[in-house]
């Protein structure tokens, strides 16, 4: 069963899943009981280092088993091939 059936959240909006990694301010950084991949150690912790930030999401370039608005990553913003967008939202 999927959380959001045919790409669309429980409020309505459509096509917000896959387009684009959706950038954030956050530091990448470890989340609280942070453990490394076993088969690939370096992935995540390397990247603790200042200079990457959180993108969230996913793009069109991304495995369809990892695309959920939570999956996170990183990227620097001179990054070319990022395919990265993002959201405006209003509180």
């Amino acid at each position: 069963m999927q959380a959001h059936p045919e790409n669309r959240s429980e409020f309505g909006v459509e096509g917000q899943f896959g387009n684009g990694w959706e950038w954030t301010s956050t530091e990448f950084g470890p989340l609280q009981g942070f453990e490394p991949f076993p088969f690939y150690l370096g992935y995540s912790a390397n990247f603790f280092d200042g200079k990457h930030f959180v993108i969230k999401g996913g793009s069109p370039r991304t495995a369809a088993c990892m695309l959920r608005p939570s999956f996170r990553n990183w990227f620097q913003a001179h990054y070319q091939y990022v395919y990265a967008g993002f959201r405006c939202v209003k509180n």
